[in-house]
C-alpha cells in the first residue's frame, strides 16, 4: 500500500520526510566520502571548535557511544582531532584539522543546495513559519 502521506499521523510524516531528506544527503556527500551525521559534526565544529564530545552527543541527540565510534571514523580520515581538555582530564575535546575544514567547505555548497531545493517549494514566509513551527514542536518535545 502506498504512503498517503495526507492522512498519516504527524510524526510518521516528518520521520519520513527525514527519513527522504537524509538519504538525499547521504547519496550527494558520498563523493565526499562522508555521511550526514558527519556533515553535521563537522558543521557544528566549525561553529563551536573545541567542543566536547560530550556536547556533541547531546547537540546531535545520541549516546556517546555512537558519537564516539562517529568521531573514530572521522579521525581516521584526519578530519578531526580529539584532545583530553586541559582543564578537566575525564573531558575529551574535539577539533576540526586543515584537512578537515577543507572538507567541509567542498561539501557545505552541496548540504546548501539541499535546503535551497527545499526552500524553493515555500514562499519567504511559509519557509519562515516552517522552520518556526519545527522549532516549536522540538522545544516542545525536548523540554
Amino acid at each position: 500500500m502506498p504512503f498517503d502521506q495526507e492522512q498519516s499521523p504527524l510524526g510518521l510524516l516528518l520521520s519520513r520526510t527525514y527519513l527522504l531528506y537524509r538519504k538525499k544527503a547521504a547519496q550527494r556527500l558520498q563523493p565526499y566520502d562522508i555521511t550526514p551525521e558527519q556533515f553535521g559534526i563537522l558543521h557544528q565544529l566549525s561553529r563551536h571548535g573545541g567542543i566536547s564530545q560530550k556536547e556533541l552527543a547531546q547537540v546531535h541527540e545520541r549516546d556517546q557511544t555512537s558519537i564516539g565510534k562517529t568521531l573514530e571514523r572521522l579521525e581516521n580520515k584526519q578530519l578531526i582531532v580529539r584532545q583530553v581538555d586541559p582543564n578537566d582530564r575525564r573531558a575529551v575535546n574535539v577539533h576540526l584539522t586543515t584537512k578537515g575544514i577543507e572538507v567541509l567547505e567542498q561539501v557545505t555548497p552541496t548540504m546548501r543546495g539541499i535546503e535551497t531545493e527545499i526552500n524553493e517549494l515555500l514562499t519567504n514566509e511559509g519557509s519562515d513559519q516552517f522552520i518556526e513551527a519545527i522549532n516549536k514542536i522540538y522545544k516542545s518535545l525536548s523540554g
